[in-house]
């Protein structure tokens, strides 16, 4: 997709003769006009965060092979002539092809080679991304810009971006009260130059110096095209990242096990696996849950204990959850010191993890993907945990509209205002964050709005739904999930057993699941391969889909349910 970016000038960090300075972002002119003007209380605290932030930018921990430019080099220069032979062929061959069809009809499977070639273009061009970056950092920030999205709320101001290999989220949320003095303020959601000059400029902030934080508005009151400094790019941002964005707001909203961590127990954690690096598997960090007991980890392979010091659990039962990629939260490491508390917040085994740092009027968000080879768009395939959760548009409607005039709102708010049973309300909004028009903030467990670019994502530009999800909404709209037993458990779970037939199945397929009190899956099994190949760390299979469908309709009232079938 297309983004049009419009500066003027550089941000940067502008001192005056009084010895104070401001740090100014330049926003993005091609948007809705967005500004921020107030004296910070707390630079030494915002360095710190917004430091961390960049780390998230440029954190890249995929395997790196060994550097073969030479051999390369040398393989290029003897198939210099051949290559050169054969793009004259294939150049004479191309404009007889071009003649022959250029009165047919197009192929059937155009559709089909288009994604193809478009997904060998976004390979390849990754790969120049990576070579550009270890060879020359400051091109690679001039050609591939990875500017971040600010959003300035009536409560808050707060950054967000996306890892460089799209596997972390991080977001900085700033309170007003982080703030003094008179304020001015334009609310919205814009891009904001940063490069790595900026970064430096972060580490100059000190708190005996009054630093105010500027998001410039003066770039929206001038010509721009005839200014000093002004630069117009066209960058064409790949889906899985847009999806990405639109898959960790999602997450946000999905059910989850909240767990809070003293700072000890966070530093612990880091300073192990500093000092140790794991030659076997496996990598994960074993949460162990017990109601009214301080959560345990346990660090594999070693089985290091490490045992929070800070607030008890609080859950129906004991659980054992296990998440991966904890080598990223090697980012919080400078934030541990100004750092009150950390919480978690746990999907599932092998799903992505949230973890907040709050750092009093400041919070720091860091999503992980469960492998830091599998994006949000692919190895977490967050979409099939939530599709289940049938949004309804004309409530999404409703809900956009509110949240556009009010900035945030609460479940309980908007569950009043548009009226709709639980599964739906969580359905749209999940729908909303998809789009990338809501984004949840753990905090206040409140929504926001915040639109990550100036239009909806539409199924066009983040490509079409998994294919799991497609069969499982398919097989409960047609009737193929046949109840065999349902069981109402303590603590508002519910079994459900079921045989499913999805199209093209003579015979349905065997499957169970035991769903928590917020409508999540606790335990799932099915008889299907995709089921048996990777459980529940993909998302649930299509029959699982169906099956919680099924739970969701009866919940509905039938005129409800009705409803969301056609939607």
């Amino acid at each position: 997709m297309n983004l049009d970016l419009k500066y003027l000038g550089s941000s940067g960090l502008i001192e005056s003769a009084s010895g104070s300075s401001a740090l100014s972002f330049q926003p993005n002119l091609a948007r809705p006009k967005v500004f921020f003007d107030q004296r910070m209380k707390n630079p030494l605290r915002f360095r710190e965060a917004m430091s961390a932030l960049h780390d998230v930018v440029v954190g890249d921990l995929r395997f790196k092979r060994r550097d073969k430019s030479l051999y390369d080099a040398w393989k290029a220069e003897q198939t210099k002539q051949e290559n050169e032979l054969r793009a004259s062929i294939v150049d004479h061959e191309k404009r007889k092809e071009i003649e022959r069809i250029k009165g047919e009809a197009p192929p059937p499977n155009l559709e089909h080679d288009f994604r193809k070639m478009h997904s060998l273009y976004w390979n390849a061009r990754r790969q120049w991304a990576n070579e550009l970056a270890r060879s020359d950092p400051e091109m690679f920030r001039a050609l591939v810009p990875c500017d971040p999205v600010v959003t300035v709320a009536p409560d808050t101001v707060f950054f967000e971006c996306f890892a460089k290999d799209e596997s972390s989220y991080g977001c900085l949320f700033v309170d007003r009260d982080a703030f003094e003095g008179s304020a001015s303020s334009g609310l919205g959601t814009t891009n904001v130059d940063y490069s790595i000059a900026l970064y430096e400029h972060f580490q100059t902030l000190r708190t005996y110096r009054e630093t105010r934080l500027l998001v410039d508005p003066t770039g929206f009151e001038v010509k721009v095209e005839s200014a000093g400094g002004y630069r117009e790019e066209k960058i064409d941002l790949p889906p899985s990242w847009l999806k990405g964005f639109g898959q960790l707001s999602a997450a946000m909203a999905l059910p989850s096990r909240e767990v809070e961590l003293s700072i000890d127990a966070v530093y612990s954690v880091l300073a192990h696996l500093k000092r140790h690096r794991e030659k076997v598997g496996p990598r994960s960090i074993e949460f162990q849950l017990t109601p009214g007991k301080a959560p345990v980890m346990v660090l594999q392979p070693w089985g290091v204990k490490v045992e929070s010091h800070g607030k008890a659990f609080v859950g129906e039962k004991p659980e054992t959850i296990k998440v991966w990629g904890r080598r990223r939260l090697g980012v919080l490491a400078r934030l541990l010191p100004i750092a009150e508390r950390v919480t978690v917040q746990l999907l599932g085994s092998g799903l992505p993890s949230i973890w907040t740092a709050h750092l009093g009027d400041m919070r720091f968000v860091l999503g992980l993907s469960g492998w830091t080879t599998n994006d949000w768009t692919s190895g977490s395939n967050l979409e099939l945990l939530s599709g289940a959760f049938v949004a309804d548009l004309r409530a999404s409607a409703r809900i956009l509209e509110h949240l556009k005039k009010q900035h945030v709102a609460g479940f309980d708010e908007l569950s009043r205002l548009v009226e709709i049973a639980r599964p739906s309300l969580i359905g749209s909004l999940h729908h909303l964050a998809q789009q990338g028009q809501v984004i949840f903030d753990f905090a206040t467990k409140q929504y926001r709005f915040r639109e990550v670019m100036p239009v909806a994502l539409s199924e066009s530009v983040l490509g079409p739904p998994s294919p799991e999800l497609t069969f499982g909404i398919d097989a409960y709209r047609r009737g193929g999930v046949s109840l065999d037993r349902r069981e109402v458990l303590p603590n508002l779970r519910q079994l459900l057993i079921a045989q499913v037939r999805t199209e093209g199945s003579r015979v349905g397929t065997r499957c169970e699941a035991l769903f928590d009190s917020d409508g999540g899956y606790s335990k799932a099994t099915c008889g299907c391969d995709y089921f048996r190949h990777f459980r529940l760390k993909k998302g649930p299979c299509r029959h699982l889909i169906a099956l919680k469908l099924f739970e969701n309709a009866e919940i509905l009232s039938p005129d409800s349910a009705k409803k969301e079938l056609l939607h």
